[in-house]
């Protein structure tokens, strides 16, 4: 979900991609033969799309496709969520101008309202680390499920390192405290950064 500069990156970015991308794919098979209600990408209520703005998906998608024409190979490290038109960035880069590349992207797409960037800037993450923070998001989601039920929030979240961003929009501040709480209390869980918005009827 994740790529003008350094289209020949370094073999060491190139193993780095590489390797998220299949940790990725792997554990990702897992969830879903656990489930493919644990396997949403972004849990919580239906999206609906104004004539205006496309919904989150299709935006997305967008983003995506921006993405990928500009064909940055840095994008490969690079995590995309949105949530009511909100774009949220995570993940790594090597650069500071490969960061603000890519929010410059974002904000491109037609439809989309904000855009938060927490990409890091640096050595690009090694295999445990991805692995690590992979499994540290899936288990959030877990504790999510078993508080929240089908009643889910608009929010996702994201682990760089086991710095946890969490996004989106929740209906109350006692939604909004609960599922900090959650990710707080999550084993793995070096430091939460709050992105969550109140909302009001699905602000």
């Amino acid at each position: 979900m994740d790529d003008e500069a350094n289209q020949s990156a370094t073999p060491a970015r190139g193993r780095a991609s590489t390797a998220r991308l299949a940790t990725a794919l792997v554990l990702t098979a897992g969830i879903l033969i656990a489930g493919a209600a644990m396997a949403a990408p972004t849990p919580g209520a239906a999206q609906t799309a104004s004539p205006e703005r496309p919904d989150d998906d299709a935006l997305k998608q967008m983003v995506i496709g921006r993405m990928l024409d500009a064909r940055a190979g840095f994008f490969a490290d690079i995590d995309l969520d949105v949530i009511g038109g909100d774009a949220l960035l995570t993940g790594r880069v090597a650069t500071v101008p490969d960061k603000a590349r890519a929010t410059a992207l974002v904000r491109s797409v037609p439809g989309v309202q904000t855009v938060t960037n927490e990409i890091q800037v640096g050595v690009l993450d090694d295999l445990k680390r991805i692995t690590g923070d992979l499994l540290l998001e899936r288990q959030i989601r877990k504790e999510m499920r078993g508080v929240f039920g089908a009643r889910m929030p608009r929010l996702n979240w994201r682990a760089t390192n086991g710095v946890v961003y969490v996004f989106g929009h929740a209906a109350s501040e006692w939604e909004h405290n609960r599922a900090l709480a959650i990710v707080k209390q999550t084993k793995g869980t070096a430091r939460v950064v709050d992105h969550l918005r109140i909302t009001v009827n699905g602000g």
